[in-house]
């Protein structure tokens, strides 16, 4: 259920990033500015990644088997590093397309109703960058905050090539500020593919998920606890593994154990909003 939501979000985005990209890119080929072409060409690796989002989704969502006993939560994982690679490759060429139209600018100014559709693009693109991201918290998803984050560089894109076209149609800007804009936009994007390659690295690498501490105080609320230790945690797509050593009477019977057992689970579950799944180890009181 989660993952079909997950799935038809990323749809939606798809169809936006495809008309957003349409809209740019003929406004770019009949100008010949470059920067608009190119903030063009970047909505169409929105799309891109929102098609390699629907895919890893896809095989996410499959039910745990004989070679992955833990599921394959993590194909969304490395879908979104899938992306960070779309947004070097796309910061790479705009480096190379600066370079050339700082040493030859060849353009026609775009003109009021020209300006007007990359406006409204913008606008189109931060609403549709907020409802991803919203979605994202909501189904707990790392690949529609990170397509999210995508997005986001799209309307940073956008912002200054609209800034470049007001100083050169309004102010009497050298045209060559269009490539000093370009090159500042792909450092906004290399700067968001490393946040979204940071937080892939970190669940790949078992990086903690959540603080000792938190799972500690949570757990010390049941009564039969009297301590909690070697706390640790990982997380593998939407799902968070824990697993920790608790004390209690060592009078108790195995069924009480085993109850308590999922008592705690399911008390974490409803304290952290987050679906964690534990192995509990049970010690006497020393």
């Amino acid at each position: 259920m989660r993952d079909n939501k997950v799935q038809l979000v990323l749809f939606i985005i798809l169809i936006c990033n495809l008309a957003v990209s349409a809209i740019k890119i003929i406004v770019g080929l009949i100008t010949g500015m470059q920067s608009i072409t190119a903030d063009g060409y970047h909505s169409v690796t929105d799309g891109l990644s929102n098609l390699i989002g629907m895919i890893g989704v896809k095989i996410a969502s499959k039910p745990q088997d004989a070679d992955h006993a833990y599921g394959h939560s993590r194909y969304e994982t490395l879908a979104s590093l899938s992306i960070a690679a779309l947004l070097i490759y796309l910061g790479i060429k705009i480096i190379e397309q600066s370079v050339l139209n700082f040493l030859e600018p060849s353009f026609r100014i775009p003109s009021d109703i020209e300006l007007a559709l990359i406006i409204i693009t913008l606008i189109f693109n931060i609403f549709v960058s907020l409802l991803e991201s919203k979605a994202g918290l909501k189904l707990n998803s790392i690949i529609l905050i990170a397509d999210a984050k995508h997005t986001l560089s799209d309307i940073y894109v956008t912002l200054g090539v609209i800034a470049s076209i007001i100083f050169i149609k309004y102010f009497d800007a050298p045209l060559w500020i269009d490539a000093v804009i370009s090159l500042l936009i792909a450092a906004l994007i290399f700067k968001t593919a490393w946040q979204i390659f940071h937080a892939a690295a970190d669940e790949l690498t078992d990086h903690i998920a959540i603080e000792p501490e938190v799972i500690i105080n949570a757990v010390m609320l049941e009564p039969e606890i009297k301590g909690v230790h070697k706390v640790r945690s990982r997380r593998s797509g939407n799902i968070i593994y824990a697993d920790f050593h608790v004390q209690c009477d060592p009078e108790m019977k195995l069924k009480e154990v085993h109850a308590m057992t999922h008592r705690i689970q399911a008390h974490l579950r409803e304290k952290l909003g987050l679906d964690i799944r534990c192995i509990i180890h049970t010690e006497d009181v020393k």
